[in-house]
Parts: structure tokens; C-alpha cells; sequence
């Protein structure tokens, strides 16, 4: 599932109370069917014998096993990659995350954009699709850009490219993955709840999407960049995916409702 969902057609503050968080997680997984399985720093995650893509919270030690570098949840996706999944306000770059950044400075070669990290990050002006020497985007300072890293190193700045593996349409079509972002808002929320939203079982945006269209773009650094037809709805849809957070589904159904009938009134 794209983190980035264009007219979508079905579709943070951390909680004071950790039980909140915990009951709304224990919900989730068990709705679903899976155990929730919890690491401590140094716990060894299980691989299961399969080529595994190592992410946020997981490292590598010196005998070459996967280790957990904070406390969390295991989770795993799809395409087997493994991470830790904490309630953390800072945020790591990892090798494949995409995330929403803004242009801080402009050289010859290069963009710097700041992605949230302790340094802003670098982004190659041929770092986009179809760009050569002569034809290539000329980005402004404070431009909001959607690209994925491409090099996550604890020592050196991060890398970015807005180069898709998903499409192969040049950036000026308009029509690629990543690149600028116009219009829309940008909002904060937690790390946490950014991760759930790219999922494709992601219940409040199925259910925003049945009664309204809206274009979406979630980096996993916590910004969510949303644009609709106005800029009521706009509002709207951003204070509902914050405020769904630890709230289960039939709560965000009722959120929604509600929500929609405060406004046609």
C-alpha cells in the first residue's frame, strides 16, 4: 500500500495514560489475530530463517544477530521488514522510509531538507525522475518535498531521492510518486500513528474516504500532508486522523458521523 493516496476511493500528542495506548494496541492485534510480541534493548528478534530488511529499533550485533535497540513491539511487514514500534517523538531515518520534508538550503548540486532529524539531509537535484543537468526541478527555499531515503547512516547525513520504483513518469509530468507538494496542509502527529496510517488496513482513512475525496501523503517522520477541495474539509480530515489514534473503529465511525452532521447544521 502507496503512503501516498491520491483521491482516495474507499479509502500528537502522546496519550498521559499508558494504558490507553496499550489497550488500544492490545485491540488492534488481537482483532486481527496476532499475539503482540514485546522486545527490550538487547532481546533477540526472531528472523524466522527468512531475509529480513532491518528497521527502526533493530541493529545488528557483533555476532551478527538481529537485536532490539529500545522497548516496543516487533512488527513486520508484508515484505519482510522487521522494526520496534515505540511511542517516540524523535525521529530516526531508516534506509526505505518515506518521509515529507522542507527545503532549508539550495546549492549548485543539491537541496538540504530538513526531515526532522538532528541535520537536515541531503537531496541530489538528479535525484528525481527523467532529471539530467540541463533539465532538472528547481526547487525554492521552504518547498514541502515527499521522497524516500536512500542512505540512513548514524554517523553522516542522511540521504534522500525522489526517484519511485513504482513509476517510471518523469517529474515533469507531475505524475510521480515523490517530488514537490503543492497546496494541501501539513500536520504533526506521532510516529506511531504515522506507521498505522500507511497501512492498508488503516480503518479511519477507508472510512474518510467513503464520504469524502481527498488527497494524501504520510511520511514516516511524522507529517501528514493533506489536500481537498476546501479548506473546511481539509481541517476536518486532518483533526479526525489525529484524534483517531487510541480510539477503536467504531469510535472513529462515530467521530466521523458526528463530525459531518456539527457541519451540515
Amino acid at each position: 500500500q502507496s503512503p501516498l493516496l491520491r483521491s482516495v476511493p474507499w479509502c500528537g500528542r502522546p496519550h498521559p495514560r499508558s494504558d490507553v495506548m496499550a489497550s488500544s494496541s492490545s485491540t488492534k492485534a488481537k482483532s486481527r489475530g496476532q499475539p503482540l510480541v514485546s522486545a527490550f534493548p538487547g532481546d533477540e528478534i526472531d528472523l524466522k530463517g527468512l531475509p529480513t530488511r532491518l528497521g527502526n529499533g533493530v541493529v545488528q550485533n557483533e555476532d551478527e544477530k538481529a537485536v532490539a535497540s529500545r522497548y516496543g513491539i516487533v512488527k513486520r511487514s508484508n515484505n519482510n521488514r522487521v522494526w520496534i514500534d515505540s511511542y517516540r517523538k524523535r525521529y530516526i531515518a531508516s534506509v526505505g522510509d518515506w518521509v515529507l520534508g522542507v527545503v532549508t538550503e539550495k546549492h549548485s548540486n543539491d537541496y538540504r531538507v530538513d526531515i526532522g532529524e538532528d541535520q537536515d539531509a541531503r537531496l541530489s537535484m538528479l535525484s528525481f525522475e527523467g532529471a539530467t543537468k540541463r533539465n532538472r526541478p528547481n526547487l525554492e527555499l521552504g518547498s514541502l518535498v515527499y521522497c524516500g531515503v536512500s542512505t540512513a547512516n548514524k554517523d553522516m547525513e542522511s540521504e534522500l531521492t525522489c526517484i519511485s520504483p513504482f513509476t517510471k513518469k518523469e517529474w515533469v509530468t507531475g505524475q510521480t510518486l515523490f517530488g514537490l507538494l503543492k497546496g494541501g496542509y501539513v500536520f504533526k502527529c506521532s510516529l506511531r500513528l504515522a506507521r498505522s496510517l500507511i497501512s492498508p488496513r488503516c480503518h479511519v482513512l477507508r472510512s474518510l474516504g467513503a464520504v469524502l475525496k481527498y488527497e494524501l501523503a504520510v511520511g514516516m517522520n511524522g507529517k501528514v500532508w493533506v489536500n481537498a477541495s476546501s479548506v473546511e474539509e481539509i481541517v476536518i480530515i486532518s483533526k479526525i486522523i489525529v484524534n483517531s489514534e487510541f480510539l477503536s473503529d467504531k469510535d472513529v465511525d462515530t467521530m466521523i458521523e458526528f463530525t459531518l452532521e456539527r457541519i451540515a447544521k
